[in-house]
């Protein structure tokens, strides 16, 4: 359980996901997920090599540039069921305050 918490904690940082929507179509160096997200250049390397540790990302260098991929298009359906569980705690919330309201 240790290991998948720590794992959870990869998609834990917004501009973490939004690092990874980035490469969604493919990979990118990081100078085109800095264009995609708007984020620095030093910010996008950090959450990089956090999801390349976490053997989220791949780091494939060609030439004088390197490249990053997702490792399995299957975490895109990870965090869609999670932002879709998470939508339906906020509906059941709101609707549980409505009526007490």
């Amino acid at each position: 359980m240790e290991h998948l918490a720590e794992y959870f904690k990869v998609f834990s940082e917004p501009n973490r996901l939004a690092v990874l929507e980035a490469l969604r179509n493919g990979p990118l160096n990081v100078t085109a997920v800095v264009d995609k997200t708007g984020l620095s250049q030093a910010l996008v390397s950090k959450h990089l090599k956090l999801l390349t540790i976490a053997g989220v990302v791949l780091r494939r260098p060609q030439g004088s540039l390197v490249f990053y991929e997702v490792t399995d298009k299957a975490v895109f359906k990870l965090v869609a069921q999670a932002e879709k569980l998470m939508l339906t705690s906020r509906r059941q919330q709101l609707d549980a305050l409505a009526a007490i309201l």
